[in-house]
């Protein structure tokens, strides 16, 4: 992989420095297109999503189990190897739940991308317009995926039950979506031991109760949890908390962008295209 900048030079494509605005989510592009890198990378950057630029395969397959990103782009004129990109990419732990686009040359090629695991398609010859309607739709997407990965530094005291000890009390290092890293396990809990666990976040008033799973220890006493049970009401208000402090953690001129895209994305089911095979249409 390279940096888009040093990509564009050493392909003959005009020379632009990377954006100065600050970006708030990363994507991953998989093309060696010069013309195709130029138009994803900059109109991703509008809106404030960061690209990085894979053009073989071989380095696409490592660096989806090596890093996190919030959407993936697969060229489908790299070679006949781009459907099994989308293909390693749902078994990635970090990125199978990514928003995918497929940027595809013919509607054999749109067969493939959704039997691939392709939640929108850009057809060729790309347009500002078709670029603006996709990205448009697979923004709040993008912002569910950097919501959900999102981990909020965070100090707030924590009680932890379990039958064969003794109450214990420890507190958060950081929490997210699907866990929290705290600061002290007592040597009883060992990794896949199930405990339950009570807290409050700050701001809050309501008293959080969630089954959990110890998933690693470290050396100095830390320890990582993940939620196996969790009410409905509090894990969504636990997912509008984080909302709040992404949102905050972010500067204002990318701020608007995301709460925009949070409420639309919570005021109902974001459309993805259907399988032509299954709908008839061609999206």
């Amino acid at each position: 992989m390279v940096s888009t900048p040093l990509l564009r030079r050493s392909l003959g494509v005009r020379v632009m420095s990377l954006p100065t605005a600050p970006s708030f989510a990363h994507s991953l592009l998989v093309s060696r297109d010069p013309a195709t890198i130029e138009q994803i990378t900059d109109a991703m950057a509008r809106l404030a999503i960061a690209t990085e630029v894979c053009v073989d395969v071989a380095s696409a397959r490592h660096v989806l189990h090596t890093k996190k990103f919030d959407a993936v782009t697969v060229d489908f004129g790299l070679s006949e190897q781009a459907p099994g990109i989308l293909g390693e990419m749902r078994i990635s732990p970090s990125n199978r739940t990514a928003p995918a686009i497929a940027i595809t040359r013919s509607k054999s090629d749109l067969a493939l991308a959704y039997c691939a695991g392709s939640n929108f398609t850009l057809e060729r010859p790309l347009s500002a317009d078709s670029l603006s309607r996709t990205l448009t739709a697979g923004y709040g997407w993008v912002v569910r995926e950097r919501r959900r990965y999102f981990r909020c530094r965070v100090r707030t005291r924590i009680v932890m039950r379990r039958v064969d000890m003794r109450q214990a009390q420890s507190h958060t290092v950081n929490i997210s979506e699907g866990g929290m890293e705290i600061a002290y396990v007592p040597a009883k809990l060992v990794p896949k031991m199930r405990i339950l666990v009570e807290f409050m976040l700050p701001g809050r008033t309501e008293n959080f109760r969630a089954v959990c799973e110890t998933c690693w220890r470290g050396e100095r006493g830390r320890a990582g949890l993940r939620f196996l049970l969790l009410p409905l009401e509090q894990r969504c208000d636990l997912q509008e908390w984080l909302a709040e402090r992404l949102e905050e953690s972010l500067p204002e001129s990318i701020a608007w962008r995301f709460r925009e895209a949070n409420d639309r994305f919570r005021s109902g089911p974001v459309a993805v295209p259907p399988p032509p095979f299954l709908s008839g249409a061609i999206s």
